[in-house]
């Protein structure tokens, strides 16, 4: 966990990112936990006869991500009532890529006295492209 998660963070501020590599087992992974078996995630040979020439991973790996990303900067703020919304699946993420999760603080409001952050989040693979970006709002816990 990055040391600014125990810091009032200022619109601005930017969340410590995580790195993953996505990989073909980690999907099939992903498809045995949520019994999406769908061809175009766990077929390379159907896949690649697709407009993607190749398999892509579940959205839900995605928000997983983002999820973490979350967690591990905001802890029980995030885990307590954290929300994601208004996700957009921009470009697939296939085998091979690399993709970073990050995002930073882009509004504050207390309500009923607590501070709530709100975030922009996104993904964005290997040579910088978003392929995934929302808002997150979570609550900012000293």
């Amino acid at each position: 966990m990055g040391t600014e998660r125990f810091q009032n963070p200022a619109i601005g501020s930017q969340i410590p990112p995580i790195i993953k590599e996505m990989t073909q087992e980690v999907i099939n992974k992903w498809a045995e936990v949520s019994t999406d078996f769908n061809p175009l995630h766990v077929d390379p040979d159907y896949a690649k006869n697709t407009r993607f020439g190749t398999t892509i991973a579940h959205g839900q790996i995605s928000i997983a991500y983002l999820n973490e990303l979350m967690t591990n900067w905001l802890g029980e703020g995030w885990i307590c009532g954290g929300k994601l919304m208004g996700i957009r699946f921009l470009k697939p993420i296939s085998p091979g890529d690399t993709v970073k999760a990050k995002g930073g603080v882009v509004g504050k409001t207390v309500r009923n006295g607590e501070q709530l952050l709100e975030c922009e989040v996104f993904i964005e693979n290997q040579s910088g492209e978003r392929v995934v970006s929302g808002k997150a709002i979570g609550r900012f816990i000293r």
